[in-house]
């Protein structure tokens, strides 16, 4: 782990190296330093899967259209495909927006702000945890539906995948080829780095909450108080800055995570209550995947709020330091603190709404409600 020694505090020279990585290894961060060659493949590999993703998508689609008579089966390929609908519509703003986040983080990362290693350690411990459960859960269903001599997704194959075990084998390699790294550890690497940045954020936040009530003043050191004092708008201001550059390069992404998990939701609710419960391996499969979807969904959630908590924080820790003893013209500064950070930063979704757990939970209501309506219909 590289470190750089700033004012002599070790302060992480490669803050989002592993996020980095992984974006790399999925196709979707070439980098700049590379020589021509290199790029070049890179940039074939990238391509590649794209291509990949559509094709899983066209597929599943003729697949799901194929079966519209038949209700369970079409809504069950519906409910899973709409993963790879999800997945493949933040790729595509994902890589839209790229220069822009890599400027973003080229800027944080010389900055100069510490992150503890424990920080560190979270912001990789949670890509590679839902890595390995979404890794499990999909592939103990396939397994499943190998088992049973069933394809895990109904899909247009250029030959019968039901003809025999090998066939069932091929064609459930082929899905797996054009879902796994093309659809679903590229949305996993990009929500790594996503959770990343909204971790340094609301760090740099709590640092700025500590460092304001903790200043001191007195005529002694007057000079230090000042230029401390200015350090924290300066650094205040800039957190500002990224906050609101991150909203505008994922405020697509977030509108998605938001509208595909409402109608997952939905769509789970709704096959639960037509499916049997002697289709004990379907049941399971539908709360599996919703488990996870609600899960990530949570998650960003979760960190939004957080977010919301730790800039309108600042607010209150100004209020709460020696300001009653400075002089009038840094008492005039501590009130334009107050008034900027009583405006929260927020994730946006599309400018639609804000992330947070109030969000989550209308989500969850708003999934229950046409739920509701489509079952009565269905009835």
């Amino acid at each position: 782990m590289a470190f750089l020694r700033i004012s002599g505090h070790l302060v992480n020279a490669n803050l989002f190296d592993f996020n980095i990585k992984y974006l790399t290894m999925v196709g979707l961060w070439p980098n700049d330093n590379w020589g021509r060659n290199k790029r070049y493949m890179y940039k074939v590999y990238e391509i590649i899967l794209h291509i990949l993703s559509v094709i899983f998508i066209i597929v599943t689609g003729i697949g799901t259209y194929q079966n519209k008579d038949k209700i369970i089966v079409f809504m069950t390929n519906l409910d899973k495909s709409l993963a790879a609908y999800n997945f493949v519509s933040k790729i595509l703003f994902f890589v839209l927006k790229r220069k822009q986040l890599s400027n973003l983080i080229n800027e944080i990362r010389n900055s100069g702000d510490e992150v503890s290693p424990e920080r560190r350690y979270l912001m990789v411990i949670h890509v590679i945890i839902i890595t390995l459960v979404s890794t499990t859960i999909v592939t103990t269903f396939s397994m499943l539906s190998q088992l049973k001599g069933e394809m895990i997704l109904e899909a247009w194959m250029p030959f019968d995948p039901l003809k025999s075990r090998m066939s069932l084998l091929l064609a459930s390699q082929i899905l797996a080829i054009n879902f796994a790294v093309p659809c679903l550890y590229r949305a996993f690497a990009i929500q790594g780095i996503v959770c990343s940045i909204v971790l340094y954020l609301c760090d740099q936040l709590v640092e700025l909450q500590q460092r304001l009530k903790n200043l001191s003043y007195s005529e002694e050191r007057e000079g230090l108080a000042r230029i401390e004092f200015k350090e924290i708008i300066k650094k205040h201001v800039r957190i500002i800055r990224y906050s609101k550059i991150l909203t505008n390069i994922f405020k697509e992404f977030f509108l998605i995570q938001n509208l595909a998990v409402t109608i997952e939701l939905c769509l789970n609710a709704l096959m639960v209550t037509m499916v049997s419960l002697e289709e004990k391996t379907l049941v399971a499969s539908f709360i599996g995947y919703l488990g996870l979807a609600l899960l990530n969904a949570y998650i960003f959630c979760y960190l939004g709020n957080e977010l919301i908590i730790q800039s309108t924080g600042i607010a209150q820790a100004a209020y709460e330091s020696g300001w009653t003893s400075w002089p009038v013209d840094m008492q005039k500064d501590v009130l334009t603190v107050i008034r900027a950070s009583q405006i929260p930063l927020t994730l946006s979704a599309g400018g639609m709404t804000v992330m947070c757990i109030q969000t989550y939970s209308q989500a969850l209501y708003n999934a229950y409600s046409i739920f509701a309506v489509l079952n009565d219909v269905v009835d």
